[in-house]
């Protein structure tokens, strides 16, 4: 077993650990996380240079552009996507889909209860879907395995390969499984989790909770920080080897931190933030607020804002930042595929696959990418969100500005006194 594994033996001796051993560990915890918590001057004056730089280096830039749209027959409220974009998942009501990177859905299934998180491994071949119960299915929509509980679970992610399932539960427990369905280990958050992410080898996790916290835990030895939002914590995001950590709260903020539990920066938004995702080494913040989403740099720079006509209610995107997965909401319950990839962008044909009110394809739809029908002589949906992107191309001037009020909010930091 390689060192990046996860160990039953370790698990078991962190399973519903003694208050007081749990006390003690949080308040060792605080002291760590105070102490990376503090803003150095160097890393000020780092920010400043480098969001100006990012600022205008990324001024010419198209940006992304939505390729197709995917219709459903309720809000969104999570998706997930393969490292290569091949292949996407997403969860619509009861509703569990299957897409591939030109939108043609592989396969479709019902679940028990309403979708509340999904999830697939890095290559995809297994999905996971947090509902009713915890079910793992294969790509070819066979289903594994599933884990009922008298409770609700709230969120899932999956590891390389599948081999190590993490999902939260809303009874205040996270819980991590192979992918036989061996429950190797078991953490008490006290509070429910909304959204979790775990890493490519499965051993490090983020949570964000239901106590306006966000939790970094490593799957041998449990907490290892956490700090406080002041409201829920439901967008959470790491970057494939868990170095970067990115939380979307309630408060209406992006917070991005290192795993050492470094606070690099947070982005103030006009809306709740509900989802978050990453690219590798975090070159790309993605958040959902409202109608729009944010496109961030590594130093805080606002790159690119993207409005829809609808509130976004999940995200995912791609480790090398090719392709970002939407989920839509009331007003445009869809699932989007965007990227800014110019010799797609350059070839692309916007295309939109509608859903009846059952929720089921159309026979002569099912597995076929068709073009978009205006409904009431309205304008094509995948054009009106190009034309709305392209409004909202932000221009230097105010990339600068908010580059200035990113580093003022550098010197609001995360609640240092928050109890894990």
């Amino acid at each position: 077993m390689s060192s990046g594994e996860v160990t039953s033996s370790s698990s078991t001796a962190r399973r519903r650990a003694d208050p007081a051993l749990v006390h003690a560990t949080r308040r060792d915890n605080e002291i760590r996380r105070s102490r990376a918590g503090r803003i150095r001057t160097p890393l000020l004056l780092f920010c400043c240079f480098s969001a100006l730089l990012c600022g205008f280096a990324s001024a010419g830039e198209d940006g992304y552009t939505p390729l197709w749209g995917l219709g459903a027959n309720d809000a969104v409220g999570s998706v997930a996507v393969t490292h290569d974009g091949s292949t996407i998942v997403a969860g619509a009501g009861s509703t569990v889909y299957l897409l591939d990177q030109q939108g043609n859905v592989l396969w479709r299934t019902v679940v028990g209860s309403r979708v509340q998180g999904v999830g697939i491994s890095p290559e995809g071949s297994r999905i996971g879907v947090a509902a009713d119960k915890l079910y793992l299915f294969d790509r070819e929509g066979d289903l594994l395995w599933a884990e009922k509980t008298t409770f609700v679970y709230r969120s899932v992610a999956l590891s390389s390969n599948g081999m190590y399932v993490a999902a939260g539960c809303d009874n205040g427990a996270v819980f991590i499984f192979d992918r036989d369905k061996k429950q190797l280990w078991d953490y008490d958050m006290g509070t429910d989790s909304y959204g979790i992410a775990i890493s490519e080898n499965g051993r490090k996790i983020a949570i964000g909770c239901d106590n306006q916290g966000v939790y970094y835990l490593n799957s041998r030895e449990g907490e290892s920080w956490s700090y406080g939002t002041g409201k829920l914590v439901k967008g959470i995001a790491l970057t494939p080897d868990g170095r970067f950590v990115a939380a979307g709260s309630y408060d209406r903020c992006v917070y991005l931190s290192t795993g050492e539990g470094e606070h690099l920066w947070k982005y103030p938004t006009e809306d709740a933030v509900l989802a978050t995702a990453l690219s590798n080494e975090a070159n790309e913040v993605f958040a959902a607020s409202g109608r729009t989403i944010y496109v961030l740099g590594r130093t805080g720079a606002v790159l690119q804002k993207i409005a829809l006509g609808c509130r976004v209610e999940s995200l995912a995107a791609t480790p090398d930042g090719s392709f970002l997965v939407v989920g839509g909401g009331e007003g445009d319950q869809s699932i989007r595929l965007y990227t800014d990839d110019a010799s797609l962008i350059e070839s692309r044909n916007p295309t939109e696959v509608e859903i009846d009110e059952t929720g089921l394809l159309d026979d002569t739809t099912a597995g076929v990418t068709v073009s978009p029908t205006p409904v009431d002589g309205g304008t094509d949906p995948v054009a009106a969100t190009n034309a709305r992107a392209r409004a909202e191309e932000v221009p230097i001037a105010s990339r600068v500005l908010g580059w200035v009020e990113n580093i003022l909010a550098l010197l609001f930091e995360p609640q240092e006194d928050f109890l894990a």
